[in-house]
């Protein structure tokens, strides 16, 4: 296995990277973008306001804006935004109250607290009752006109002073923000195009591009990513719970934010008899419901405020195998999760993983989602209930990412970094997708590797893909705001042994297989889709991402063990938190050929 590892000294980088070098995630299918209510921002068509920069492309969701929940309960600034807003036939929704009451405790890290407090939700912008012209719906457009409302002395259009001016406070409007579209970093399609590998290339999908023939290294039968092999390795040794107790203090746990997970034996998941899964207890991977619902719960109200399009993630297992039943064809991240999951197994099999489903199996994630799902770990972090696995997360990996609009306000304006923050200053080390454009553009959240962070805390680690050879795989993204470098290039992990999807051998002898119960059950070409056998070949920075996070959990637990380092993973405390994730950022080791 390969690895490069390279921290910025003084927790930054040079911003030296070309913004525009890549359009930032425009290929995404008309259909795939109505689903979820998404539209893309073309700067050549977007209204732009005096003071404010013109955007970049991005991918943002029409009917909502993120906004801190005590500005929506703010009767001063919401009365004034509608007004502004009720000129093009909008209005924002108040959310209710704070979505958790939890945060209002005595308990644990006061500022830690506060800083969960600010973080925005999803507020449902819908049309004024009774407007009398046709209203179109739009984010960056109701973004605009708060922000042009900020400034004093705005003229009428035939220049005289505009009559009963409204004026709203800037500080306030520059909290407010888009709520992005994300995309999965794994390879689902041609990897150096617009599609970025976000979306499949293969026809019938409603793409209509297509990548230089070099990219077909990446693909496989028909153009799919994916393809099913055989391994014929035992699962890696796992010491057991009171072995790991005494070397380490406990096992370090990571979070991998993503699909879900499936059935794999490797993973120590089942299918049951309800059509869930069934988890061994103290198995390698686990859930947490109250995570999952705290996640739904913000979805739903979202939705039933007015943002219909809202796709609300349900459960916290790795479905549907496909959008279309009528056609059958695998979901483009379908098994992201399980294949994660399964690389941190190959790894740091004594590590757990938390599997924390964000993501669609369309390969599609809600910013509000994520923020949310993050925020909550935070919280259970802070509270530090020793029974708590959540409380527990050492590490976090995230195999996903957006382009921002307006990447030099990112860092003062954006949720998702503050939840960031409030992770690393508990001493939970955040790693990151750079994402699959072939592009310096900086793609987020791996491109906040490039924030400083307080002293006695580590920065984000950004993580590019490697080839099997250990060259830089082509459609990988780079820059100064990539940290290392990990195996993303043909991977060989685990996949959801539950999978047979609709594409099929091109010849079978027998037509039908055998009979159930004959062995062996047929004659035939290689089954694209049936992955009964349970391990895949897939690419992608998504798997160059969980091999770094797995990597630190290794140094987490070389550290534990050392003799008087004080590191043992049960002992209490954030400062004793940080003093472990600094040293396992020292320890990591800056190149493996």
């Amino acid at each position: 296995m390969k690895w490069y590892f390279q921290p910025h000294p003084d927790g930054g980088a040079e911003r030296d990277d070309d913004e525009v070098s890549a359009p930032g995630l425009l290929g995404l299918p008309a259909a795939l973008l109505q689903r979820h209510g998404g539209r893309v921002l073309d700067p050549a068509r977007a209204p732009i306001v005096d003071g404010y920069p013109s955007p970049a492309p991005t991918v943002y969701r029409a009917r909502t804006l993120l906004v801190p929940g005590e500005l929506l309960q703010d009767v001063d600034f919401i009365t004034p935004a509608n007004e502004v807003l009720q000129l093009a036939g909008m209005r924002l929704v108040p959310p209710g109250e704070g979505a958790d009451a939890d945060l209002d405790t005595d308990r644990g890290d006061q500022q830690v607290f506060a800083a969960l407090r600010g973080l925005p939700r999803p507020a449902a912008l819908v049309p004024v009752p009774g407007h009398r012209r046709p209203v179109d719906i739009d984010a960056w457009t109701a973004l605009q006109m708060l922000r042009a409302a900020t400034v004093a002395g705005n003229r009428a259009a035939d220049g005289s002073e505009a009559p009963e001016q409204i004026v709203i406070d800037k500080t306030k409007v520059d909290r407010i923000e888009l709520e992005h579209l994300l995309i999965g970093s794994a390879i689902t399609g041609s990897p150096v195009d617009e599609s970025g590998g976000g979306i499949s290339g293969g026809s019938g999908n409603g793409s209509d591009v297509s990548g230089p023939s070099t990219t077909d290294a990446y693909l496989f039968s028909g153009g799919d990513p994916r393809t099913p092999i055989a391994v014929v390795l035992d699962p890696p040794a796992r010491r057991p719970d009171p072995e790991c107790e005494s070397r380490y203090g406990g096992r370090p746990v990571i979070a991998v934010l993503d699909t879900g997970v499936r059935a794999h034996r490797w993973l120590d998941v089942s299918p049951n008899s309800a059509g869930g899964y069934t988890m061994a207890p103290d198995g390698f991977v686990a859930i947490d419901h109250k995570i999952q619902a705290a996640i739904r719960k913000e979805s739903r109200r979202a939705a039933a405020d007015g943002d219909k399009p809202r796709q609300v993630i349900e459960h916290a297992w790795d479905t549907p195998v496909a959008d279309n039943p009528l056609i059958g064809e695998l979901n483009p991240a379908l098994g992201h999760g399980t294949f994660i999951a399964g690389i941190v197994r190959q790894v740091a099999p004594d590590a757990r993983v938390l599997a924390v489903r964000v993501m669609c199996s369309d390969d599609v994630l809600y910013e509000g989602d994520i923020i949310c799902a993050l925020g909550h770990l935070a919280k259970r972090i802070a509270l530090a209930e020793q029974d708590d696995l959540v409380a527990q997360v050492h590490v976090i990996s995230m195999s996903f990412g957006y382009y921002s609009e307006s990447p030099h306000d990112t860092v003062v304006t954006s949720g998702l970094w503050q939840a960031i923050q409030v992770l690393l200053s508990l001493g939970v080390v955040v790693v990151a997708a750079a994402g699959n454009y072939a592009s310096r553009r900086r793609f987020y959240p791996a491109a906040f590797a490039l924030e400083s962070v307080p002293d006695g805390q580590v920065p984000v680690i950004s993580v590019g893909a490697l080839n099997p050879n250990g060259t830089k795989a082509m459609f990988s993204n780079d820059g100064s705001w990539v940290t290392a470098w990990a195996p993303g290039g043909c991977v060989v992990s685990t996949y959801p042994t539950d999978v047979d999807a609709s594409r099929t051998p091109e010849l079978r002898m027998p037509v039908n297989r055998m009979p159930a119960g004959e062995w062996p059950p047929g004659r035939e070409a290689l089954d694209p889709n049936d992955y009964s056998a349970g391990f895949a070949v897939w690419s992608g920075t998504s798997f160059s991402a969980p091999y770094g996070a797995a990597l630190v959990a290794d140094h987490l637990m070389a550290g534990a063990m050392r003799s008087g380092s004080g590191l043992k993973l049960n002992t209490p405390g954030t400062e004793q938190k940080r003093r472990r994730a600094v040293a396992a950022l020292d320890g990591l080791p800056r190149r493996i050929t």
